[in-house]
């Protein structure tokens, strides 16, 4: 089935569960997402309205979203940002970034640097400018 057919299904789905419950869905995410799809399909045959199953049965069909699929074994779970084999998310290379210093500054009046100056008040006193 040709993308714009699909989208066309998609789109006849959503404004009729615009219309019968004011839900409001993503046409574009619904083709893309199978996952999504099965989740609008479920809402819409949730109605009792004879044209959004239809629909729903239609999308089902353009889609190929009838079951889910299987759950994946645990080597596919691994999350695919892990730096070892162990699967250990706290080791990861070192990183070429320099260390923070926050709260550590050397700066004047600081906690580990010298005194602030004391501001001159001279140049105020006895008038105002």
């Amino acid at each position: 089935m040709l993308e714009s057919e699909k989208f066309a299904i998609a789109a006849h789905l959503h404004v009729l569960l615009r219309r019968v419950n004011g839900r409001v869905t993503d046409v574009e995410w619904m083709i893309r997402s199978a996952d999504y799809a099965r989740e609008v399909i479920r809402v819409a045959r949730t109605e009792q309205h004879a044209d959004l199953r239809k629909l729903a049965d239609k999308l089902e069909a353009a889609l190929n979203v009838g079951a889910r699929a299987a759950v994946p074994t645990a080597a596919a779970r691994r999350p695919a940002f892990a730096h070892s084999e162990s699967g250990d998310l706290n080791s990861h290379p070192p990183s070429d970034y320099l260390t923070s210093s926050f709260g550590h500054s050397e700066l004047p009046g600081s906690a580990g640097g010298t005194a602030a100056p004391k501001p001159d008040r001279k140049r105020y006193v006895g008038s105002l400018r």
